[in-house]
């Protein structure tokens, strides 16, 4: 992404910055404390309701324009009123994020008001209307509206978020726009409308759809061939295996983009098509067999792991005859050929090609698998591709008691400890518990002595007091499916000794594994287990104490679960709101640089072996992630990571000091969302939810507008980002100061 680009991305806040220059009454001697007292509101997610009320009222756009952004992004709905009046602010700036702003609060009685924003005749106001119908449930008719305008922003925006409100949409009325929408002039409307097209499972729409997965434009091609993926019955394949033959005239990242788009989507289609038990027709198994096998040698090794997972995505769900684990030669040819494809990929050096290798090899073969699988594993010394591995093995070896055992203790000691001494790594050992588990719900007939259900319950057990919270809190979840006392009592002392950095995220699997073991199965009455009435008692206790929670995850998810299993009365189970209304402000961690406003952000290195990019920090769009990111980098926590997921065409994502997806600073940091948009190159910061986000970041491949004001940018690479195409799986950087 050029410098330009990300002036043209932040456009919004250079008019803002211009408009308010004029509009502005206060000095800005006058006017700063008002604007740290909105930011320390909005950190703390809490404000006095008269005191933001009078800032919503000030004679002062700049306060005026901090206050409703405030007032979105703590989701004020008490202050709606006045947040409506700012709709007809003198200023157009604060019209529009006022209008952004009621999207953000989630409250209904603001979707008549954005509505008739998304008409206003002042593109600055409608396109804020239209990105906020986004965010808040609507039936999707003032979207199907905008995404007839003329102006194709307008079009664009309502077509991202008509995909979002697919489901309230009249699935004709939505039919019908998707067919005129393909048919508009502009490319950046037209692969829009084919994201929403996903959305709609409609074999009608194929010979629509079709033609694009040849367009010219990789971007096009790439949201046809998904569109497609999406479709019900046959018709589709036919026009997925067309596109690959014109992967020729693509060159370099565009050429890998549309070979991804496409291998997936003949994974989803080709299983449809195999399912419906046509897999007699060997010229068309061949056909998707040979693309998936050339895609599996590509060079890229994006491309590589995709058609290999496709190759297990096209058999999941196929039936395998037992005896053709023993006789290679039972096999159908094209799966025969798809399996020795796998295997050759086994001992690639990238990490993700290996763990997709063996995902693909598990499932092509299936028992003949297990030892190739072992061996793969025997030095193999990524946690990532170890995780795996021990999946496929759950799911396929003949005798996986042992493998799977050996790898759930934490001091194990042999080829598979990673190269540090440490103990092995908490994903690896996590994917062992769920891969025991499985194989005791799934394949109950392996279960032997001395690795029978009973051991496997006992390493469940055991597991819930693994000093790893990562392993203590999947242990919670999975205990979910063993619905005794003995496992009832385990859930209950671990919500009671919960602490530390991994407190809130134990406390929400013991919520998981109490909800499923109580919860009635579809369509009865009551649980087929009720357990002893003193240990219901603690799970009512339980579910009453997360009402109180500090982490609203834990509030709401505590709710769900009380209405799930039914053992609360309905007098006692706080309603959202209230859960909401009721939550304490956010205390920032003393770890966290002081609350601050936009500034003039550096610029930061990320050395890896890859090579070298650059994140240019945006401190008007995130002023507070930019802070703590910079003083975390400045305190060298970033000295030594990895880049611990890697999604083809989506993101790459680092941070976690853990290296498995769970980890973060020990404290969380408050969403900063914008009107920014997630293109190639943004720099994001994951999350499990508004407000969780910490030092985990990501950078996205290609356009990305689900999230589009569901995660905050912070920063877009523009400098390196032909290194960050190369990222792999497990690949280490550190990020440091640019000079």
């Amino acid at each position: 992404m050029t410098r330009a680009r990300l002036i043209s991305c932040a456009c919004w806040l250079t008019i803002a910055t211009a408009t308010l220059t004029f509009l502005g009454c206060l000095s800005p001697e006058t006017r700063q404390p008002h604007l740290q007292a909105i930011a320390r509101w909005q950190d703390q997610r809490l404000a006095p309701a008269d005191s933001l009320r009078t800032m919503l009222d000030s004679d002062d756009a700049h306060v005026r324009l901090a206050a409703v952004r405030a007032a979105g992004l703590i989701g004020r709905d008490d202050v709606l009123p006045q947040v409506v009046d700012a709709l007809q602010d003198a200023s157009l700036t604060v019209r529009a994020e006022a209008v952004w702003a009621l999207g953000l609060m989630h409250d209904a009685a603001a979707l008549p008001h954005i509505n008739k924003a998304a008409t206003d005749v002042r593109p600055q106001v409608r396109e804020a209307a239209v990105a906020a119908l986004a965010h808040l449930e609507n039936d999707g008719s003032a979207l199907l509206i905008a995404a007839e305008h003329a102006e194709p922003n307008t079009a664009a925006l309502a077509w991202n978020g008509l995909r979002n409100q697919a489901s309230r949409v009249p699935s004709e009325e939505l039919r019908a726009a998707i067919i005129a929408g393909l048919q508009r002039p502009e490319a950046d409307v037209r692969w829009r409308v084919l994201r929403c097209a996903e959305m709609l499972p409609d074999s009608t729409l194929v010979p629509t759809i079709a033609p694009f997965a040849r367009a010219d434009e990789a971007q096009i091609a790439v949201h046809a061939y998904r569109a497609l993926g999406r479709q019900r019955g046959p018709e589709a394949l036919p026009a997925i295996l067309a596109g690959f033959e014109r992967h020729e005239k693509f060159r370099g990242r565009d050429r890998a983009r549309v070979t991804i788009a496409g291998c997936r989507a003949l994974g989803t289609v080709g299983a449809a098509f195999f399912a419906r038990a046509q897999a007699g027709d060997d010229v068309r198994a061949e056909e998707i067999s040979a693309a998936l096998i050339t895609a599996a040698g590509h060079a890229n090794a994006h491309v590589s792991a995709t058609a290999l997972g496709a190759m297990a995505t096209l058999v999941a769900d196929l039936p395998l005859p037992a005896e053709a684990a023993q006789q290679e030669s039972l096999l159908p040819v094209w799966r025969i050929r798809m399996a020795r494809a796998a295997h050759s990929h086994l001992k690639k050096p990238q990490a993700g090609v290996r763990a997709a290798a063996l995902t693909a090899l598990g499932a092509l073969r299936g028992a003949g698998a297990g030892s190739d699988l072992q061996l793969a594993l025997d030095d193999e010394m990524s946690p990532q591709v170890l995780a795996s591995g021990l999946a496929a093995i759950a799911d396929h070896h003949p005798l996986p008691g042992l493998i799977l055992s050996a790898h759930c203790r934490p001091t194990f000691q042999s080829a598979f400890v990673e190269k540090s001494g440490r103990p092995i790594n908490a994903m690896v050992r996590s994917a062992a518990l769920t891969g025991l588990n499985d194989v005791r719900l799934n394949r109950p007939e392996v279960a032997d002595a001395p690795f029978d259900s009973n051991h496997i319950e006992g390493k469940l057990l055991t597991a819930t007091t693994d000093p790893d919270f990562v392993v203590s809190t999947t242990a919670a979840g999975l205990l979910g499916t063993l619905p005794t006392d003995e496992s009832l009592l385990a859930l209950t002392i671990m919500w009671d000794r919960a602490g530390g950095a991994g407190r809130f995220e134990i406390r929400r699997g013991v919520l998981a594994g109490i909800s499923a073991m109580l919860t009635p199965a579809e369509g009865d009455t009551v649980a087929a287990w009720q357990g002893s009435e003193d240990l219901r008692a603690e799970a009512r206790r339980i579910f009453r104490e997360s009402f109180d929670s500090t982490d609203i995850r834990l509030r709401n998810e505590g709710r769900q679960a009380a209405l799930d299993t039914g053992i609360l009365p309905d007098t006692l189970i706080p309603t959202a709101g209230s859960l909401q209304a009721t939550l304490p402000a956010v205390r920032r961690d003393h770890r966290q640089p002081p609350v601050t406003a936009a500034f003039a952000a550096p610029r930061i290195r990320c050395v890896s072996e890859r090579g070298d990019f650059y994140i240019d920090l945006d401190g008007d769009l995130a002023p507070n992630t930019c802070a703590m990111f910079i003083a975390m980098v400045q305190d060298d926590y970033f000295g030594a990571m990895t880049f611990h997921r890697v999604v083809p065409d989506f993101v790459v994502q680092g941070g976690d000091p853990e290296g498995n997806g769970w980890g973060g600073p020990g404290f969380t940091i408050r969403s900063e969302w914008s009107r920014a948009r997630y293109q190639r190159a943004a720099v994001g910061i994951a999350h499990d939810g508004k407000d969780t986000g910490g030092s985990q970041f990501f950078v996205t491949l290609s356009p990305q507008p689900h999230l589009n004001g569901r995660y905050t940018i912070f920063g877009w690479v523009n400098d390196g980002m032909e290194i960050v195409d190369r990222i792999e799986v497990g690949d280490t950087f550190r990020l440091e100061m640019a000079p």
